[in-house]
């Protein structure tokens, strides 16, 4: 995909940028996000998906930004507002300055939040990210009284529908709909042309390499996996567990792993490059935990299938919509560690069997572009209503 020369806000109804020369444009879409390259699950995501919407016949996606709470300076402010912020390893993708979006857009997707002059667009569509624990535990953390529950709860009602990639999202943000009607469910997918196999891979100690590469946070943090690990150390003193993304609580979990005398078996901590190039990484670990309490699909467990690493995660989804490649008795210590050994010895006898079931698995359910025209469909439907 060309890089675009310009703002999309130029020319008859926002522009066309090279790789929509010559198409009739139907449905423009403007996405409201965060801005968090290799940072936010989130942002990779809507990255992703304005990229797949793209590549649709008649359909014009851009991202625009929303400047962090924190930022007060007239200028900061500015630089999200007026677009043109460009993702280093992505510069296919450029942020829209908001008039373009104020101008041109046919339909808005509310990603991460919205002021006062956001909320007077039409028609507004919400897309739910993470789990419902998640957004509940990021409430409780931020302690904010003026919205004790949820910043999303109060828009379904108010937008024109909600977009879920989940059964168990719908029946959570599911109970704010008076409708009934306006909940959606989507496949949750990834840019499988980005997430493939690296040639290039890290050294990454330990046989079997274990990798965790989730955020350190109550509702899937690793202290169960220590406890798998320390069993699978005892049988063999070659195994290391590499693990990265220990953003929060930092100093509690390495008094945690010193204490509890884990170190013996840890590899790599916040692996060099693991941020830019994690591709690298899954290419060369024999098995990745993504220990998501309620079975949830985590986008890390996404991203190593489709490379070819096999992922372990609790049997803990009752709709069936994670997909790994060996699943644990939920919270059973001494079952994920037999999950582990034996998701290993697979790949220590066939590995290139284990790749290709990883990336089938990750084909069949985790295609971005599946997911962009299921939620192309559903803008197209409520841009007609109006």
């Amino acid at each position: 995909m060309e890089a675009p020369a310009g703002k999309l806000a130029e020319g008859p109804k926002g522009g066309v940028p090279p790789w929509k020369k010559g198409q009739k444009i139907d449905l423009t879409i403007a996405h409201w996000s965060l801005w968090g390259p290799r940072r936010s699950g989130l942002y990779e995501t809507v990255r992703e998906l304005v990229a797949a919407e793209n590549r649709i016949e008649g359909v014009l996606a851009g991202m625009c930004v929303i400047p962090p709470a924190e930022l007060v300076g007239k200028r900061e402010v500015n630089r999200f507002i007026q677009g043109g912020m460009v993702d280093a390893i992505h510069p296919e993708l450029r942020t829209q300055d908001w008039g373009w979006a104020y101008k041109f857009a046919d339909i808005h997707v509310i990603h991460y939040t919205y002021d006062k002059e956001l909320g007077k667009l039409k028609p507004k569509v919400f897309m739910a990210h993470g789990t419902p624990e998640a957004v509940l535990e990021g409430s409780m953390m931020r302690g904010d009284k003026a919205q004790p529950l949820l910043s999303g709860a109060e828009w379904i009602n108010k937008f024109e529908a909600t977009i879920v990639t989940s059964q168990r999202a719908k029946m959570f943000w599911g109970v704010f709909d008076s409708t009934g009607k306006k909940t959606h469910v989507v496949n949750k997918g990834i840019d499988l042309e980005w997430w493939q196999r690296s040639g290039t891979v890290r050294d990454v100690p330990g046989d079997p390499s274990v990798l965790y590469g989730e955020v350190w946070r109550g509702i899937k943090h690793p202290a169960l996996l220590f406890y798998a690990m320390a069993e699978i150390y005892r049988r063999n003193e070659k195994a290391r567990l590499n693990v990265w993304s220990l953003s929060q609580n930092k100093e509690l979990w390495t008094n945690f792993i010193g204490q509890a005398g884990f170190w013996s078996f840890m590899g790599q901590e916040n692996l060099p490059g693991v941020v830019e190039y994690p591709e690298h990484f899954y290419s060369r670990g024999d098995v990745l935990v993504s220990p998501v309490t309620a079975g949830d699909l985590s986008r890390v467990a996404q991203e190593s299938m489709a490379c070819g690493c096999p992922v372990i995660s609790w049997d803990t989804d009752p709709h069936g919509e994670n997909y790994p490649y060996k699943a644990a008795k939920g919270f059973d210590v001494m079952d994920l560690a037999d999950k582990i050994e034996e998701a290993y010895n697979e790949v220590l006898d066939d590995p290139e069997g284990v790749r290709k079931k990883c990336r089938q698995i990750a084909i069949d359910y985790f295609d971005i572009n599946e997911e962009a025209r299921s939620i192309v469909d559903i803008l197209r439907q409520i841009v007609a209503q109006q």
